[in-house]
């Protein structure tokens, strides 16, 4: 891994930055497509790729601040302000609630965009997701001895760990007595969502859907929040609410949503003007 691609005076460029830029670039050159391909408006499209960078930084990290209340109280700061430490299902909700407002105030028709932006959400998530690999952020899984098992011993955890001391205070809780065990093989649980991703991505391309009834957001929201939901359960995370944790009940909701959206798929695609 490489979390810190060069170094240019006091300005370090780190892998992780890079590769989520590189994913917000990928999700807009292929939003903007869909909405082209679909007639839509490309400044509507602007101004929820501005939406959903916001709310996803600022929802992801207030989710991660929740999950770690404990921690945050102790040192406010460091976490308000550290370059690692987010949740991202607490992104996703805050995006699609703003999203949701400007989208309505355009007159568009929420679940025909919905329909369209999907496919930018899952290659976004996916190449983001290789960042986390790349720089070692943290966001590992258990313990295991499968070949695939990675290490991250020179990853931001491991580099920053005196700036860091809150998301090592998460793996202390796993390991007592390993100050930063990042020399232990863990399951890749980053590359695991990213590969999930992917094949969403090839599947949501397919011809198959019908903009405007749905049910691509509803296979988005039912595959994310499935894919999610097993990969915590081996994840280092705290598990808070009836031995789950926050994110693992946010997927719940996310599969809730989708079952609902796709009952009601029907009545909504009697609506769509035929052309």
């Amino acid at each position: 891994m490489y979390p810190i691609l060069f170094e240019i005076g006091p300005i370090r460029i780190g892998s992780y930055g890079v590769l989520l830029a590189l994913a917000f670039l990928s999700a807009f050159l292929l939003i903007n497509w869909q909405f082209k391909k679909n007639k839509c408006d490309v400044e509507l499209a602007w101004d929820l790729h501005f939406l959903a960078i916001f709310g996803g930084m600022i929802g992801s990290r207030l989710l991660f601040i929740f999950e770690n209340f404990a921690d945050f109280l102790k040192d406010p700061m460091a976490m308000i302000f550290s370059t690692t430490g987010f949740s991202v299902l607490g992104g996703y909700v805050l995006a699609i609630l703003l999203c949701i407002v400007r989208v309505r105030r355009a007159g568009e028709p929420f679940f025909k965009i919905a329909d369209i932006y999907v496919p930018g959400m899952a290659i976004g998530y996916a190449i983001g997701r290789l960042g986390c690999i790349a720089a070692g952020d943290g966001c590992y899984g258990i313990p295991c001895k499968l070949p695939w098992a990675m290490s991250f011993p020179n990853g931001l955890v491991s580099t920053l760990s005196a700036k860091n001391p809150i998301l090592v205070s998460l793996y202390v809780k796993m390991f007592p007595g390993e100050a930063v065990p990042t020399d232990i093989s863990v399951h890749p649980t980053p590359l695991y969502e990213s590969i999930s991703s992917f094949v969403l991505l090839f599947i949501l391309l397919l011809p198959i859907w019908k903009p405007g009834t749905g049910r691509r957001f509803a296979f988005f929201l039912l595959w994310f929040g499935i894919s999610r939901y097993l990969v915590e359960s081996i994840r280092l995370n705290p598990f808070i609410y009836w031995g789950l944790s926050s994110s693992q009940v946010l997927s719940i909701f996310f599969v809730l949503g989708a079952v609902i959206l796709f009952i009601t798929a029907a009545k909504r695609e009697k609506n769509i003007p035929q052309p």
